[in-house]
């Protein structure tokens, strides 16, 4: 019997919400949030600095019109976000896009996502000539006691290199990123099942998608910032340390 894929509605809600948000391709709403398809339903994320990494989830049905919503909540300069709408429309079921106390790494993690594309220091850094946001927080469940191995961030460089990014912020001293980010590698950087489904549903993820998966590459991140980036080599081979000036 034919091993049945336990990730396929994720990979279709994938394609679905790619669909979706290939209607708003340039609109506002691209500039501050990006979607996180799951099993049975899409997280809308935003990177807005007022809100950063905060996001709500909606049902496939309701994706096209919460879009249509958020955009329309952007004003014309395109940075100013009306966020009491966006409550008072029920957008805040849990922490939603709500202001609350964050996640130390988000602010950092949210710069990161905005900057990809434009940071030509980062991107020569990575000896990359383009770099293209995919996904963030992706998780796959590990085993039977529900743990979870989360990439931070996932970018592409259009030609065959995947890379996974471990977010931390300068004070934060207690985690091991290096060793998280040679975790991911592990886990979905290798032939075998799970490299499978996450080249499966990364490669119809709503925002470019990857098309080639020749390389992966990880790094660990400290902090972010527009220049004086530190890179260094680790213990591990094909996982390097970024460190910004922040």
């Amino acid at each position: 019997m034919e091993e049945v894929n336990p990730f396929e509605k994720q990979i279709e809600l994938a394609k679905n919400s790619r669909d979706v948000l290939a209607g708003f391709k340039g609109t506002r709403f691209t500039k501050w949030f990006h979607l996180r398809p799951v099993a049975d339903s899409v997280t809308i994320v935003t990177t807005h600095p007022d809100r950063p990494m905060r996001g709500v989830s909606v049902s496939k049905t309701k994706l096209k019109e919460a879009i249509e919503f958020l955009d329309d909540c952007i004003a014309t300069d395109g940075n100013t976000i009306d966020w009491k709408k966006i409550e008072a429309a029920g957008y805040n079921v849990g922490k939603g896009f709500e202001r609350g106390r964050e996640n130390a790494e988000f602010p950092y993690q949210a710069k990161m996502i905005n900057g990809l594309q434009d940071n030509r220091q980062l991107i020569e850094t990575l000896g990359a000539q383009n770099l293209y946001f995919t996904a963030s927080e992706v998780v796959f469940r590990r085993g039977h006691d529900g743990g979870q191995e989360k990439i931070d961030i996932v970018a592409h460089d259009g030609a065959g290199r995947v890379f996974f990014f471990e977010m931390k912020a300068p004070e934060n001293d207690n985690d091991k990123p290096v060793e998280q980010v040679n975790e991911y590698l592990k886990l979905y950087g290798k032939p075998g099942m799970r490299n499978r489904v996450f080249e499966d549903i990364i490669s119809v993820y709503p925002q470019n998608p990857v098309t080639r998966f020749d390389e992966y590459i990880g790094y660990a991140v400290v902090g972010y910032g527009d220049d004086l980036i530190s890179c260094k080599d680790t213990e591990y081979p094909g996982i390097k340390l970024l460190t910004f000036r922040v």
